[in-house]
């Protein structure tokens, strides 16, 4: 009989042939080996296909998913297939240009362990650029209570870190409600039904910024995504924000509504690094 791996870690790719060698192979370098790793081939029309293939032949945990045209939502769509198809007890997520260090599904599997009651837990980020350079860091609050109290100011789950228990929740991992992001917004329907959610303080993924992250064209109606989310808490959940917070975000939303470009390129760098 063939056995069931601990921990199902999901990648999805489109196009993502110049990195995704390198995330495949952090994810098969990590010091517990007792995880399957499904790679979802989004509708990809580079090399990614090619990749993903020649790793399969090196290691049977890895599990090929191909859609033949893309299924959108950056990927998120993608993967809640990849999720219901999951095995292990545990899912952990991780982006085809996205590196993740060596022991971090080891030290997440043993916070989980640990922790029943947490549902989710993710953990800081290093930030890299294309050259695989560092040039900042995501630091995000540790406990429960002070996640959901700072959830309006930023996310604060890492998404491309995030490790969560299997066989929990009845519908799709993530909501499809707004264009972009909704990883936060979906990450804060859980909280409202009682999920909790943690962050180890540690450096445990390399998150890769790049300008196909976010074009500079685009910063304008992915801020207002941003904020369409934010306000859904307040009046679909009667989430109430600390103060100083909503006069941050209002403050933010004033400047990329009439900063000139300069102003805008400032801003986005920061947001690269900081997660608004």
């Amino acid at each position: 009989m063939e056995s069931v791996p601990r921990i199902s870690v999901v990648m999805p790719v489109h196009n993502g042939e110049k990195f995704l060698a390198e995330a495949i192979e952090s994810i098969l370098a990590q010091t517990i080996p007792d995880f399957e790793l499904l790679v979802i081939n989004d509708g990809s029309t580079d090399s990614s296909a090619a990749v993903i293939e020649r790793f399969m032949v090196q290691d049977e945990r890895i599990r090929l998913i191909t859609n033949p045209v893309a299924l959108g939502f950056g990927g998120e769509k993608a993967c809640n297939v990849a999720y219901r198809l999951a095995r292990g007890q545990y899912i952990a997520k991780l982006d085809a240009d996205d590196v993740a260090h060596p022991e971090r599904l080891a030290k997440q599997l043993a916070f989980l362990e640990s922790n029943p009651t947490i549902f989710l837990v993710g953990s800081w980020l290093t930030i890299i650029d294309t050259h695989g350079k560092t040039v900042g860091q995501r630091r995000y609050p540790t406990e429960p209570d002070v996640i959901y109290q700072q959830f309006y100011y930023q996310n604060c789950i890492g998404h491309p870190s995030i490790m969560f228990r299997n066989h929990i929740l009845s519908d799709d991992f993530y909501t499809l409600r707004f264009a972009a992001l909704n990883d936060y917004y979906s990450h804060f329907l859980h909280l409202t039904q009682g999920l909790r959610m943690a962050n180890l303080p540690e450096y445990l993924v390399q998150y890769r910024v790049h300008n196909s992250n976010t074009t500079f064209s685009a910063i304008k109606r992915q801020w207002a995504v941003n904020m369409d989310i934010k306000r859904s808490f307040i009046d679909d959940f009667g989430y109430r924000p600390p103060r100083h917070h909503r006069i941050a975000m209002s403050l933010i939303t004033f400047i990329v509504d009439h900063a000139p470009a300069r102003w805008l390129d400032i801003l986005l760098q920061l947001r690269s690094r900081y997660n608004w």
